[in-house]
């Protein structure tokens, strides 16, 4: 090709070839390229280089160098399209002479591209020429140029300045993306470099908090020290809980991190778990936008609680980790704790299912013993039975399965904080509470005592939101051991009458029963039938009025028949009063200064306040 050309063209290659390959940027070796041949080539008013892209068969202008605008930047030309097109197809330079040629040479583009050209510029070049680059044989671009005098042409010396220019270009091309693929590699092996250098000291610091996690365990620091150490590995505060939601332990105390109302958000996201779906760890959760991350301590069946670090904070992978492995490190004390647990109720209630027999032997003395009973001191038995609260929620057994050691924890504080040497037990839906006292004690004092601490336990219970409702039974107060199981009865016996009767509390003691423990003797008909048959002609007197005769009766008994008090707590006249009773005797045919029938009435109006329900179901029945 040098042979070729003159000696005046060899000087102008030389320029052009001494530019394009001053650089190695391929953004800056296009537009040489284009400013160069436009500088060297007279006839050249305009010119645009174009690179062939395999992936999307279009070929796109890199270098544009127009008079007015830069349309053809936005225009991207198949294979045969225009000028540029057709020299890329025909893998040689070309040559459009004058305008009606290049006029049908655009005239193969497509109608969009059309379009934007004659909207940008519709006076067409009077001539033309185009050079493919060339490279192994295959073309990857095309130089196009043009020419908008009518008074000057492309000559052949041109079109062979061209034609060598685009040859220096290939090799400039060439050049550049070797270039810019080592500066790639070298990039990319830096940027894999760092990355190792990341991995190997995530690895280090996880090795590290792996080892140090291992040294706690085996020198038995417990579930504070691990919350302690990750406490200051990660500089914030974390708290381990229970299935319930109840806290076991945290780092910093407790007291320190209750500001802000997390704590509080934690609880209420486990407790509307347990209240609608099961005692399960919250699947899909550990993150959530409160500024606290939960993590679930085993699974189901022996979930066992969850972590929760305080953060507003995302974790690397390392510190996620790290959590992961703290909650197995955690389970494994869980587990003992709970095996350690599980083995003294078993032992426990081996005693107590032995005790309530009746039947009591030396091993059973023995056992005593060494559980801390004394033979010789007194017991009373308190049988804690509870109920779902929420109609909505079938896994009942789940919730008081997984409340277990809470309810013995709270059971403990509310009874066995003021004596000591009782103990408490879990019995499948109930606990029994086996209390021992000193048999100098007063007993009243003690009862009343014993009240307080029930009121105490059903209240804590309906505090916690767990779905579960208590009803207690308080057996009597028994000397020796030989008849706690007596004490036992009681308690049951006053658990049934709570479930069968219309009480306002939730605890009932045997002693208060009294005679309506007549009544747990006798069928639910049975006792609706006397009711109806001492006061089924007031009950049916007063149905269509304002009951007051009804309520007059009630108040005359609470007041044991007398006259001024029951007249005050009514707000009546005395009048009035003597007037109501004389008509209750006329209705009931009855003398309330006859024993007999006083005691009768007595009676039913008791039985009547207990199964007011069931007595008001029967009238309405009877009605029809």
């Amino acid at each position: 090709m040098k042979s070729e050309l003159s000696h005046g063209q060899l000087q102008m290659l030389i320029q052009v070839s001494n530019a394009i390959n001053s650089t190695l940027d391929l953004d800056v070796v296009f537009n040489t390229i284009m400013k160069e041949t436009l500088s060297v080539i007279e006839a050249a008013d305009e010119g645009y280089l174009f690179l062939y892209d395999p992936l999307d068969d279009f070929l796109t202008a890199k270098s544009i160098f127009l008079r007015n605008n830069d349309v053809l930047s936005v225009v991207r030309l198949k294979p045969g399209e225009s000028m540029t097109g057709i020299t890329f197809l025909q893998k040689k330079c070309t040559h459009f002479p004058d305008r009606e040629s290049v006029y049908q040479a655009t005239r193969t583009m497509s109608t969009p591209n059309q379009e934007r050209l004659r909207a940008a510029d519709p006076i067409f070049p009077y001539s033309a020429a185009g050079a493919p680059i060339m490279s192994n044989g295959e073309c990857i671009g095309v130089i196009t140029l043009d020419c908008f005098r009518p008074d000057a042409s492309f000559k052949p010396e041109d079109i062979q300045l061209l034609e060598a220019i685009s040859h220096q270009a290939a090799i400039a091309l060439e050049k550049a993306n070797l270039y810019r693929d080592k500066e790639n590699s070298v990039q990319l092996l830096e940027t894999m470099n760092t990355q190792m250098k990341q991995q190997n000291q995530l690895l280090n610091r996880s090795l590290e908090i792996h080892q140090s996690l291992a040294e706690l365990v085996l020198h038995g620091e417990g579930v504070h020290s691990i919350l302690r150490y990750v406490h200051q590995l990660m500089d914030k505060p974390i708290v381990l809980m229970d299935q319930m939601g109840e806290i076991l332990s945290s780092s910093p105390v407790l007291s320190a991190i209750q500001s802000g109302g997390k704590l509080d958000d934690m609880q209420q996201v486990i407790q509307s778990t347990l209240t609608h779906v099961a005692a399960y760890p919250l699947f899909g959760t550990r993150k959530t936008p409160n500024g606290f991350m939960m993590f679930p301590i085993g699974a189901k069946p022996n979930f066992l609680g969850y972590l929760a670090l305080l953060t507003d904070e995302p974790l690397d992978e390392v510190d996620m980790a790290a959590l992961e492995h703290v909650c197995t490190v955690i389970s494994f004390e869980l587990v003992k704790e709970q095996a350690v647990f599980e083995t003294e109720q078993n032992l426990r209630g081996q005693f107590i299912e032995q005790l309530f027999t009746g039947h009591i032997s030396t091993r059973l003395i023995e056992q005593a013993r060494h559980l801390q009973m004394d033979p010789n001191r007194s017991y009373q038995v308190l049988t804690i039975n509870f109920e779902n609260d929420l109609r909505d929620s079938p896994d009942f057994y789940n919730r008081l399965l997984a409340a277990r050691r809470n309810l013995i924890q709270i059971a403990s504080d509310c009874f066995l904080h003021a004596y000591p040497l009782g103990m408490i037990v879990a019995k499948q839906d109930h606990l029994v509470v086996l209390l021992s006292y000193a048999s100098n004690l007063v007993w009243k004092d003690i009862q009343r005592s014993l009240k307080e601490h029930c009121q105490k336990f059903t209240a804590s219970i309906q505090g916690k939101k767990w779905g579960l409702k208590a009803s207690i039974g308080i057996g009597g107060v028994k000397s020796g051991l030989k008849d706690v199981y007596k004490s036992s009865e009681e308690a049951m016996r006053c658990l049934t009458f709570l479930k069968n009767y219309k009480m306002e509390q939730a605890y009932l003691s045997y002693a208060e029963l009294g005679g309506k423990r007549l009544l747990l003797q006798n069928a639910t008909e049975d006792l609706l039938d006397y009711v109806f048959e001492i006061l089924g002609p007031l009950l049916r007197y007063e149905k269509s009025r304002k009951r007051e005769f009804l309520q007059t009766l009630t108040t005359y008994l609470d007041h044991s028949l007398k006259m001024k008090e029951t007249a005050g707590s009514l707000n009546i006249h005395l009048n009035s009063l003597i007037y109501r009773i004389k008509r209750i005797e006329e209705i009931l045919e009855i003398s309330f200064t006859n024993q007999k029938q006083f005691l009768d009435v007595s009676l039913a109006i008791q039985i009547y306040q207990l199964m007011e329900n069931e007595i008001e179901e029967r009238l309405l029945e009877n009605a029809k």
